[in-house]
């Protein structure tokens, strides 16, 4: 019963448009190792750095702040609140490097410990009501221990006494609309849309976590959607994780996509990435050379500029 509870949130984050941030939860979800010794499951490092890379070539970063869901597919395979907080800490700041939103740092850490205190406790209990969630995070907010130069610390202090506050709000239904880049406000109005009030979401990073919360209170997952055998299986994946049965092995190799140029139409390789892919198109025009592979994970394009 849990493993479809967790497979239908997992799918249920992937019922969006933005191709961006499904491809980011897939490289999230590539990176995951399993380590049973530690009960837990974590990123491999140097593996999402060179995915990441890739990514770069293939596609372009989100254009909206609410990017949340790259965390799900740690969170999902956590079983331990804790545990999973610690890695969702350290996997978020990675992101608002990568994503140059480093003016955000504090409200994405705050906002990544809500997100995964909130899918955690509906996963061991769906039936919360508005406010009991809200009381969990916020207690989740105010012990929050994390380490930071004084500057740096005084900082956090000012934002988690803010983030509290907005909690408190939400708490007595003073609610607020909708907004770029204020991404605790947003996840809360989320959590309202969902238990009070029905609203449109502003962006598809707001809608993965609205459905992929919804799929654990009662929805179950949308099977129409592109790629879904693939997602399925990446799904499956993630309640193996769960279980340590994976024993995943660490990536220590190092891989550059600019190696796909030499490749011709029809080719087929084995990539460290991608692992077995097929050329299916290769052009240059205006000084982009385009080549576009198919992959178990999809197809993609790449885009080589002439430097």
């Amino acid at each position: 019963m849990r493993d479809d509870l967790i497979k239908n949130c997992y799918i249920s984050s992937f019922d969006i448009e933005d191709s961006s941030l499904k491809h980011l939860m897939i490289i999230g979800t590539k990176c995951l190792i399993d380590n049973k010794l530690q009960r837990n499951v974590y990123v491999d490092n140097n593996r999402l750095k060179d995915e990441l890379i890739y990514f770069n070539f293939y596609e372009s970063k989100p254009q909206y702040s609410d990017v949340l869901n790259v965390l799900l597919p740690l969170i999902l395979s956590n079983t331990n609140i804790q545990k999973s907080e610690e890695e969702v800490l350290a996997l978020i700041q990675k992101y608002v490097r990568y994503l140059k939103k480093e003016q955000y740092l504090f409200d994405y850490i705050l906002a990544s410990v809500l997100y995964n205190s909130l899918i955690h406790n509906l996963i061991d209990n769906k039936d919360m009501e508005y406010e009991e969630i809200l009381q969990s995070i916020k207690e989740k907010v105010i012990g929050l221990q994390i380490e930071l130069d004084k500057t740096s610390m005084i900082k956090f202090q000012m934002a988690r006494i803010k983030a509290i506050q907005v909690i408190d709000n939400y708490i007595d239904l003073k609610i607020c609309d909708y907004e770029e880049n204020e991404i605790i406000t947003n996840l809360l109005n989320v959590i309202y849309d969902i238990y009070m009030e029905d609203r449109e979401v502003i962006n598809d990073g707001l809608l993965s976590i609205k459905k992929s919360i919804l799929s654990i209170l009662s929805a179950d997952a949308n099977l129409n959607i592109d790629n879904i055998d693939f997602i399925s299986s990446m799904a499956m994946y993630i309640t193996k994780l769960r279980k340590y049965s994976i024993n995943k092995s660490s990536y220590n190799i190092s891989s550059d996509p600019r190696s796909l140029i030499n490749l011709n139409k029809g080719d087929t390789i084995v990539d460290p990435i991608l692992n077995k892919i097929q050329v299916i198109s290769k052009d240059f025009c205006d000084n982009v050379l385009r080549i576009s592979i198919k992959s178990k994970s999809g197809q993609y394009t790449f885009s080589f500029k002439r430097v």
